[in-house]
């Protein structure tokens, strides 16, 4: 009887099979682009691995890198101090909470991570690229009785939130919303006012408000 050996396995093969289980540098962000409404909170977050024998020291948020140079701390930095929280807990998760977003806050903001070893620091790239707007209300200024109008709800970026309408200070429940605009169809004199739009879960920071006159057909204004 003859014995079959098994013939090796490619050193290839081996190779793969020792990478496949070993942890390497990762930053993952849960979004790389964030529309923020000026005035509002901000969160920024995801998820990190590093190498395997290596401890975490630190961890901490930065902006605007400059190669060769450690990058600073946001929550030492004067601009930043008391507006920013940073969290990570034990399986790895990051975020970034930015209190009273301003528009100088444009910027794409970095996880840094420290170790215990003086060269294994990570920088995750490629950051969270951060743009604030405002909301502002773009309408005709006046419609005759019978007709259309849209009013529309504009902004510099896009925001995820829904947005909602309001007439002289009380929500719209009954118009069209679709999207960012208000669609009045068979425009009433009813519909003459002061109107203004925010977004969900920042009701508070409204538009400036838009006033639209209604011209009846024997041409006067309401």
């Amino acid at each position: 009887m003859s014995l079959r050996m098994t013939p090796p396995l490619p050193l290839v093969f081996l190779l793969m099979i020792v990478g496949a289980s070993r942890t390497e540098w990762s930053v993952k962000y849960n979004q790389q682009k964030i529309c923020a409404l000026n005035g509002s909170t901000v969160f920024m977050n995801g998820t990190f691995t590093h190498p395997e024998g290596l401890t975490v020291t630190e961890t901490f948020w930065f902006i605007d890198p400059v190669k060769g140079v450690e990058p600073t701390d946001l929550s030492k930095d004067p601009v930043y101090s008391g507006r920013v929280k940073f969290l990570t807990d034990d399986q790895k998760h990051f975020s970034l909470k930015l209190s009273d977003v301003m528009k100088k806050d444009e910027h794409r903001f970095y996880f840094r991570i420290i170790t215990n070893e003086e060269k294994e620091r990570w920088a995750g790239e490629p950051g969270v690229q951060l743009r604030v707007t405002e909301l502002r209300v773009k309408a005709p200024e006046e419609v005759t009785e019978g007709q259309t109008a849209d009013l529309t709800c504009k902004t510099t970026c896009s925001l995820t939130d829904p947005f909602i309408w309001y007439k002289n200070g009380h929500p719209l429940t009954t118009k069209t919303i679709k999207n960012n605009q208000l669609h009045l169809q068979t425009v009433s004199s009813e519909d003459a006012g002061s109107y203004s739009c925010a977004v969900g879960g920042s009701q508070h920071l409204r538009s400036t408000a838009h006033s639209l006159r209604v011209r009846c057909g024997f041409n006067m204004i309401l």
